[in-house]
């Protein structure tokens, strides 16, 4: 399978570049596709590793509330997202440390006037209630997300990650973690608590 194109410069870095990423990261540190660390409170794009997942995530272009989405265009970057830590001594990300998922309401349609905090609300229901989307509140059961790394990743020396939501980390809520995947809906391909685990890779956006 074919990488995305927009990954394409960043995937020959990683196989041109003497620091093997597969063996330098013994720790639990998360990286982006320049083998940096990828920091709190900065904002990056989210993308898949071949083109044949489509193209970035990115927020809908719809009123409130505001879901996540990926463009279905295998170009285009989406939207950037940041990530605030529980543990807030903590400065770069880490495999399967609780977070927070913050977006960019002005994005949308300008009007939103919702939490910019991701969420799920009902994980365990179906669709359109599984997807991500707007107005969730920091370090609570429905925006306690967490990422870990890819369990059979396409390319060995590119990490990839799994999006997943712990709602039982961060308060009550379903006990197990809940693989964030992409679903088909009335033609949209959502993110939410169901359909094919998403394989994804971060890239900064100032770079």
């Amino acid at each position: 399978m074919k990488p995305s194109l927009f990954f394409v410069p960043f995937l020959l870095f990683v196989l041109t570049n003497t620091r093997s990423i597969s063996s330098a990261t013994t720790d639990d540190f998360i990286y982006d596709i320049a083998g940096k660390k990828v920091d709190k409170n900065t904002p990056y794009y989210i993308g898949p590793v071949n083109w044949a997942n489509g193209g970035g995530i990115k927020l809908s272009n719809t009123k409130c509330p505001v879901h996540v989405i990926q463009d279905p265009k295998e170009v285009t970057k989406g939207d950037s997202f940041e990530f605030v830590l529980n543990a807030a001594k903590e400065q770069f990300l880490r495999i399967s440390y609780p977070l927070g998922v913050s977006i960019n309401l002005t994005k949308s349609n300008g009007k939103c006037k919702e939490s910019s905090f991701l969420k799920i609300d009902d994980m365990e229901s179906k669709p359109p209630s599984n997807f991500i989307r707007s107005g969730g509140l920091f370090n609570t059961a429905v925006s306690c997300f967490q990422f870990v790394k890819y369990p059979k990743p396409t390319n060995a020396k590119m990490p990839s990650y799994l999006l997943q939501l712990c709602p039982s980390v961060c308060g009550a809520g379903p006990h197990g973690c809940f693989n964030i995947s992409t679903s088909v809906y009335k033609g949209i391909k959502y993110l939410g608590a169901s359909g094919t685990p998403l394989e994804l890779v971060f890239k900064k956006a100032s770079a």
